[in-house]
């Protein structure tokens, strides 16, 4: 009898974190079709993620699991909505490696109050308070990463360690991309504006402040549970 094969876990967390990081590179490849009106993405691109995503859920599973089924079933064209189906199902194995099948109530607690400040943050900004406004999306952020950091128990020092050094544990541990660790690092400069003593830097721009809380919604969304 074959001996089981063992997993490493953070070659787990690795792989699934790149092949999230090509999820979005195929849905950034989608065009409309001029004959059918439909939204595609690059198929060749679409088929070569997808054949990778099959043998991770498959080693990382099993051939009977939940995740393997779901992403045969709805992620089985180059459509831009299953590309975006399949995504969402690499989203939820993530979870499901790093927090068990049950979301914590803590966890779930804190995005409704995060929601509640982001929708705060948006006002501010829409009344030309772009600067305080940033300034709250950064401190949400920086909650998350902590949160983050805790969960997954790495090396971090209470009080010491800023969003920086979070954000760059968390990517070095393999939670997100560099793409995400890239726009972490923008969120927070802009942040930073909002309490400058520069005049010149206090304000940021309306429109930049604008997508930081829509980004940072976003990482809400698919970090803190």
């Amino acid at each position: 009898m074959e001996a089981a094969r063992v997993i490493d876990l953070d070659t787990v967390r690795i792989r699934l974190s790149r092949l999230l990081e090509q999820a979005t590179e195929v849905l950034r490849s989608h065009y409309r079709s001029e004959l059918s009106l439909q939204d595609f993405v690059d198929a060749a691109r679409f088929r070569e993620w997808r054949v990778g995503c099959l043998a991770f859920l498959k080693e990382a599973f099993g051939p009977d699991s939940h995740y393997l089924k779901e992403y045969e079933f709805s992620c089985d064209s180059p459509y831009l909505s299953a590309a975006a189906r399949g995504q969402a199902v690499l989203r939820a194995a993530r979870e499901y490696i790093d927090f068990g099948p049950v979301a914590r109530v803590e966890e779930l607690a804190a995005a409704e109050v995060f929601n509640d400040l982001l929708a705060i943050a948006e006002r501010h900004c829409a009344d030309g308070r772009a600067g305080a406004a940033a300034v709250l999306a950064a401190a949400i952020l920086e909650d998350v990463l902590w949160r983050n950091a805790r969960n997954r128990k790495l090396a971090i020092r209470e009080q010491i360690d800023g969003p920086a050094t979070l954000n760059q544990k968390l990517w070095q541990a393999g939670v997100y991309p560099a793409a995400v660790k890239q726009q972490i690092t923008g969120w927070m400069e802009l942040g930073a504006r909002g309490t400058a003593d520069d005049p010149a830097l206090r304000s940021p721009e309306a429109a930049s402040v604008a997508a930081m809380i829509s980004g940072v919604r976003n990482f809400v969304a698919d970090f803190l549970i």
